[in-house]
């Protein structure tokens, strides 16, 4: 799990560098251009090895980390696209989005726990007492 957690904190920080360079830059900065432009490729070469690695150690990240992860990458590619065609308003909205999927990403990679095997639970028995009674089964 360190290595998916440090992925996962590596995209966010790309992602809020592109966020931060851009804002810096339509608040009337225009010298910051040039970081978003730089940096856009990075993010996406970043978000694709991330989903690589992810996809690699699937069995450690789970279901949701996986799609999340993939899903990011897609979603970057397109705002790269959206970012080279000049489409604006779309690339602010997708950038939006993109910052809440990472955080999405970075929040179930960090709560995401593989250490303990989880056993199955065995079905009650009819009439056997429930655990919200106080009342733990042996």
């Amino acid at each position: 799990m360190m290595v998916l957690r440090s992925v996962a904190t590596v995209l966010i920080s790309a992602i809020i560098a592109q966020a931060g360079w851009a804002a810096a830059a339509l608040g009337g900065e225009p010298h910051y251009w040039r970081n978003h432009a730089v940096g856009a490729p990075i993010t996406l070469g970043l978000c694709v090895a991330a989903a690589a690695v992810y996809v690699v150690m699937r069995r450690s990240a789970g279901p949701i980390n996986v799609g999340l992860a993939v899903g990011l990458a897609v979603a970057v590619a397109a705002q790269y696209g959206l970012g080279e065609a000049h489409v604006i308003g779309w690339h602010v909205f997708l950038g939006t989005l993109i910052a809440m999927l990472v955080t999405a990403l970075t929040s179930w990679t960090y709560r995401h726990d593989d250490r303990a095997p989880r056993r199955p639970r065995e079905p009650r028995r009819p009439g056997e007492p429930g655990e919200h009674q106080g009342q733990e089964r042996p």
